[in-house]
């Protein structure tokens, strides 16, 4: 049981098939996501590479949450259980399944939750008959990672066997990391490898790796270490195309020495040709690393999973952790080269690899299931009223902060038609001295974008809104804006729904023709979908904000532009900016359009 979110759980689920089809046994790698109704699995795993992306505090949040309230995770995978049971039975009867292996932590709470169905008489038709086995790809523990009905609790380091075993009171063993042995023979591939990709004696080839979906500080790191003599970045932007002409872009224009790479199935001989890799995620690549013999350092590691990963390593001597771009350039010399500090931790990341993870899952199906130890009244009584509650708060999230994830993936809002061609979707908000400034409203008609208008500022401004429009400039809605000074606004999301919806109606009757589109400031909610589908508008929620913030390791005075790309919807915010700073984006825009040959077109004119 794994799950298509990212490619570690994957990666790990096709290695462990491999080693048990090696040894005589039939395998078979069931998604968990497909057994979500409706499609939701699918959806879900959008809405977590969104909330990476676009919300990552959420995520630090959600990830921090169980360990505050770690009692909810009960209720919780009987949530989860009654909505994906079925299919997992299903699958578990039809491959006649001796044992069940999970790589993924939301999975291996299910099937631990269908275990300790197993033991009630009543419940044993939707109960888990045969025993489960959880694999923990990373590091740091979680208690996502651990449930009591899991008959075995598999990890690569000793102090998440300890911590999972406390947690569980369930038998816990340290194996050896899920790695391709394709991996173990990258020293054998690094003459090879180094010429093919044109790397010298004397370069330090780093390899940057930000997953399969190219998330974090990838740019960041990229600029430190291409602008630092002797070092040449190899950076894996996985399946990111965006990010990947990101860079490609850089090179060209900065004249960087570097090897920018897409999606490989061959990793391990991309590391073969490495010294270092600067990892943000602890995942299966950091495993891979290690059995390439290639040493590890982490910097700016992404929330929850990957922080913890991080620090999990560094305590264990297989990484190091640093704080800035001065310390990871200085750790990328002492441990990329060789000498007693990459001794070290390649010495320290060998131990790992002993006990083999197929063997304990052999010996777990023909020993068949452990008992499981009973609970006291008391505890039945308390999961069963955190169930009732937790119950709630979920359904609530959803309503609310799930939807936002969900809708930042690009579900239930506005796209672009079918047949796109070379062009992106351009709305600007604008601000009431933006919107009463004509250089702008001229920039607005060359670039036909739209005008998003808050109600708020339209009602204030009135004659500049009909001016823009007169200028043949879309206009759309920005929602309902901030009133300066008006108390009691709008706070319940059903009531910011209802005003927002009911704005574009407003702004309609000043330009005197139909608003179609509607560009809330803030997280969409189920609330604002309802509400938009009842009034017939188009829900738009952008693929990117722009411009982009200043960031990275040296300080920058302007406003970025990333590279557009064909087919998507960009917001520029006037808020973050003065008319003259607008202005100036809105040029380089046009600019960066006519380079990349791309048209705007109006948000008006999604569906």
């Amino acid at each position: 049981m794994s799950a298509t979110v990212g490619g570690g759980d994957q990666g790990n689920a096709q290695e462990l098939a491999r080693r048990l089809q090696a040894l005589g046994h039939k395998v078979q790698i069931r998604d968990f996501l497909d057994a979500a109704p409706l499609g939701t699995g699918k959806a879900l795993g959008k809405g977590y590479e969104a909330e990476l992306r676009h919300a990552p505090w959420a995520y630090e949040l959600a990830f921090s949450m169980w360990f505050w309230l770690p009692f909810l995770l009960r209720p919780l995978a009987a949530v989860l259980s009654l909505f994906t049971r079925r299919d997992i039975l299903r699958w578990t009867r039809e491959t006649h399944a001796d044992v069940v292996v999970s790589t993924y932590p939301v999975a291996t709470q299910v099937l631990g939750h269908l275990r300790s169905r197993a033991k009630r008489r009543w419940r044993k038709r939707s109960a888990l008959r045969v025993p489960a086995a959880s694999f923990i790809t990373d590091f740091g523990y979680h208690p996502f990672w651990a449930h009591q009905g899991i008959d075995l609790n598999l990890a690569v380091h000793p102090n998440t066997v300890a911590a999972v075993c406390r947690r569980t009171g369930r038998p816990s063993l340290r194996c050896g990391p899920l790695v391709a042995q394709g991996f173990a023979r990258a020293p054998e591939r690094r003459p090879f490898e180094r010429a093919r990709h044109g790397l010298h004696h004397g370069d330090l080839a780093v390899l940057v790796s930000s997953g399969s979906w190219g998330v974090g500080a990838v740019r960041e790191t990229f600029e430190l270490l291409a602008n630092r003599p002797g070092i040449v970045p190899v950076v894996a932007c996985g399946r990111n195309a965006r990010l990947r002409l990101q860079l490609e872009e850089l090179v060209r224009a900065k004249g960087y020495r570097a090897l920018v790479l897409g999606w490989t199935d061959d990793m391990a001989g991309v590391m073969a040709a490495c010294d270092v890799l600067v990892e943000n995620a602890g995942g299966l690549t950091s495993l891979e690393a290690m059995r390439a013999g290639v040493p590890l350092v982490s910097f700016r590691p992404i929330p929850g999973h990957g922080r913890k990963s991080a620090a999990a390593m560094t305590a264990a001597g297989v990484s190091r952790l640093v704080a800035d771009g001065p310390e990871l350039l200085e750790q990328l010399e002492q441990v990329g080269r060789p000498g007693p500090a990459r001794q070290a931790q390649l010495a320290a990341a060998a131990d790992l690899f002993s006990q083999d993870a197929a063997l304990e899952v052999i010996a777990l199906a023909n020993a068949g299931a452990r008992p499981l130890p009973r609970l006291r009244p008391v505890a039945r009584v308390a999961r069963s009223a955190a169930a009732v509650g937790f119950a709630g708060a979920l359904g609530w999230g959803a309503l609310t902060a799930g939807v936002g994830v969900v809708a930042a993936a690009g579900l239930g809002v506005a796209h672009p038609p079918p047949e796109v061609g070379n062009a992106v979707y351009l709305g600007v908000r604008l601000s009431p001295a933006e919107l009463s400034s004509p250089a702008v409203s001229s920039a607005l008609a060359g670039l036909d974008a739209s005008a998003v208008i808050a109600e708020a500022t339209a009602l204030a401004q009135p004659n500049p809104v009909r001016a823009l429009a007169d200028e043949g400039v879309d206009v759309e809605s920005g929602g309902l804006g901030a009133y300066p000074g008006e108390v009691g606004q709008p706070r319940a999301p059903w009531a910011q729904a209802l005003r927002d919806s009911r704005s574009v109606q407003v702004l309609g009757s000043l330009v005197n023709e139909q608003v179609e589109a509607l560009c809330p400031d803030r997280s969409v909610t189920a609330f604002d979908l309802w509400d938009a589908r009842k009034a017939h508008l188009l829900m738009v929620v952008p693929n990117a904000t722009l411009p982009l913030a200043p960031n990275g390791p040296y300080p920058r005075d302007s406003l970025s532009l990333p590279v557009l790309q064909s087919g998507r919807i960009y917001m520029v915010n006037g808020w973050r900016t003065t008319p003259a700073q607008l202005l100036t984006v809105l040029g380089e825009l046009h600019q960066r359009l006519a380079s990349q040959g791309l048209a705007s077109r109006p948000l008006g004119s999604l569906e």
